[in-house]
């Protein structure tokens, strides 16, 4: 890509930073400047010398500078992407340790409605119990009053 654009900046520059500019008069009297005037142009033309400003060791400075900036951009982007990787991994682990809390939370609650259930059962079953004895006590008292 870096390629491409320096070719097409070289081949802009030719126009850009071309050494000469001439200069015309149309028929109707308007002056016109470029590098080279129309192919049927019978007034005159004055070519003008224009001394260029591009400085080679200017534009080698730049384009280092340039290419500096770009390796520091580069390690900032890749700097950044390991912190967002490292973040995102950190949600991720604290996402599948909530899931985790979750189901030791879910199993808990179970845990504690089956010995709630076991209880209830335990006490239905010595309520019965209970009952059962007082009732053949009571069966055996009566049964001995009947007796006498």
């Amino acid at each position: 890509m870096r390629i491409i654009t320096l070719i097409v900046f070289l081949l802009a520059c030719k126009y850009c930073f071309s050494d000469t500019i001439q200069k015309w008069t149309d028929e109707s009297g308007h002056v016109h400047y470029g590098d080279r005037p129309p192919a049927a142009t019978p007034h005159k033309i004055e070519r003008l010398e224009i001394e260029s400003n591009f400085d080679p060791v200017a534009y080698e400075r730049a384009m280092k500078r340039n290419s500096e900036i770009e390796a520091e951009v580069m390690r900032i982007e890749r700097r950044e992407k390991e912190r967002a990787k490292r973040a995102e991994k950190r949600l991720d682990d604290y996402f599948r340790d909530l899931d985790r809390k979750k189901e030791i939370m879910e199993r808990a609650k179970e845990n504690k409605r089956k010995h709630r259930e076991s209880e209830r059962n335990r006490s239905s079953i010595k309520l019965k119990r209970s009952q059962q004895l007082t009732e053949s006590s009571k069966t055996k008292t009566s049964s001995s009053f009947k007796k006498k």
